[in-house]
């Protein structure tokens, strides 16, 4: 039994080792890349002007990249579809007036990268004010120019107070 905890003490440390020359380690520059992009999706929803709004939000994702949103509604797959979801054509602007993200999570493997955390949104379409909080999850990939969001998901419970 001590032999085996021995090889599993070797592995394990191996895998630590192979990690950190990866340069995959807790805190190294993939997850500071990460809560960047973290960040980038947050500041991209609070930009004022729709269009720079538009460009900047589907900036972040893959072209193929898929969203499950709250609510239970049905994923979205591909930036078309995501475009059609959040800035459908002819609807007025969605008005983002708060908006944070709280990362609890940070996992990094290969080339895939995932954030989770809580996040509080305020936002005005149509007249209406909506505010929410809930827990979300970003699936990212690696690229030559950095993280793009491939997936993700979150859930919401409406806020009388933000």
């Amino acid at each position: 039994m001590k032999r085996i905890r021995q090889i599993g003490l070797i592995a394990l440390s191996g895998l630590v080792l192979a990690a950190i020359a990866c340069g995959r380690a807790p805190g190294g520059p993939e997850e500071a890349s990460l809560r960047e992009l973290d960040d980038a999706y947050v500041a991209a929803w609070l930009t004022e002007d729709a269009a720079e709004q538009e460009r900047a939000v589907l900036a972040l994702f893959e072209r193929d990249a898929a969203i499950m949103p709250g609510g239970g509604s049905p994923p979205e797959v591909g930036i078309d579809n995501l475009k059609k979801f959040w800035f459908p054509e002819g609807a007025p602007p969605t008005v983002v007036t708060h908006f944070t993200h709280d990362i609890g999570d940070i996992d990094i493997s290969a080339e895939l990268g995932v954030v989770s955390g809580r996040y509080t949104l305020s936002f005005t379409y149509q007249d209406q004010t909506i505010a929410q909080a809930g827990n979300y999850l970003i699936v990212a990939r690696f690229r030559p120019e950095g993280w793009r969001i491939a997936r993700m998901i979150w859930n919401d419970q409406p806020l009388t107070e933000v």
